[in-house]
């Protein structure tokens, strides 16, 4: 993606939308992509373009999906457009700093956990009486059939000659795939509504009051399992304890620390089938954490 071009194309879609230029003009790095700030004194906006082809189009539905669930901002798409190639979304610029700057100060940390948490809790008591959704409004009933559906073809691409993985990964990972209804059996068999990427630098809180402004950039929303949110609560600042917490008001099933480590090493797969994206060390680390939870309640490690 070519930097300069992406913020012209911006600049031109907000001159289009507000019939004048915007005053400000940033342009950042994502993890998927790129994201340009624009203002002026009238109007304040965000446009994101995806490397992901879909990508953009899932996130439509993600917002819209969480703006009925959620107690608090969620930003409104504005406008998606296609220009020189590029796909991309205009949405309203909500006020407040990522969650991973919140100061490390006993006030601030219990009022943002707090109601961080009750909106977390408030998505997730959303659940379906189908099951575990798939694509195209199928569900099913079993967590197992349900991932099997969600990752297969994360697995494909994990064991096959193109992805990074090295050999002894893809063999941990064939590993991991064969004990997933083990692993899953465990765990509860209630659905829950799910933002799919809920770590601390997708949301944004007040500088002064430490309440949440808004939940941004969620990945594959759906009826899914809690647990596959709870684990972004480790991802980013682990001091603020926010899994522990979560856990102090929703007891969760036996095993939840190996299905932690589990779900964590297929949402890294995920991001590395969607995006090209590979840190031999990171996942490394996660599939140790991953057998030492293994052995502990399995008395075995992966092979």
């Amino acid at each position: 993606m070519n930097r300069l071009q992406l913020k012209r194309i911006a600049e031109y879609s907000f001159k289009t939308m507000f019939r004048h230029a915007p005053q400000v003009n940033q342009i950042q790095e994502t993890f998927y992509g790129w994201v340009v700030f624009l203002a002026s004194d009238s109007a304040k906006v965000v446009v994101k373009f995806s490397r992901e082809i879909g990508r953009l189009a899932k996130e439509i539905k993600g917002l819209e999906r969480l703006e009925q669930a959620l107690p608090c901002p969620v930003p409104k798409v504005l406008y998606f457009g296609r220009e020189e190639g590029y796909e991309f979304i205009m949405l309203e610029w909500l006020e407040g700093v990522s969650a991973h700057q919140l100061p490390n100060e006993p006030k601030a940390i219990e009022r943002f956990s707090d109601c961080f948490l009750e909106i977390l809790l408030t998505l997730h008591e959303m659940n379906a009486a189908e099951g575990f959704e798939l694509e195209r409004g199928q569900f099913d009933s079993n967590l197992t059939e349900a991932f099997s559906q969600w990752m297969g073809t994360v697995y494909r691409y994990v064991v096959s000659e193109v992805s990074p993985f090295t050999p002894s990964q893809k063999q941990a990972y064939e590993s991991l795939w064969a004990m997933k209804r083990d692993i899953l059996s465990t765990a509860s068999s209630e659905s829950s509504l799910i933002h799919d990427d809920c770590h601390l630098g997708n949301i944004l809180v007040d500088p002064k009051s430490f309440e949440v402004t808004a939940v941004l950039d969620p990945c594959d929303v759906g009826f899914k399992h809690r647990e596959m949110d709870i684990f972004h609560l480790f991802d980013v600042r682990p001091e603020l304890q926010l899994a522990e917490r979560y856990q102090q008001e929703v007891s969760l099933r036996p095993g939840f620390e190996i299905r932690r480590w589990y779900f964590s090493l297929w949402d890294d797969a995920k991001h590395s089938r969607n995006m090209g994206w590979y840190d031999e060390a990171w996942i490394q680390n996660k599939l140790i954490q991953f057998e030492h939870s293994a052995k502990a309640d399995f008395g075995s490690v992966i092979h």
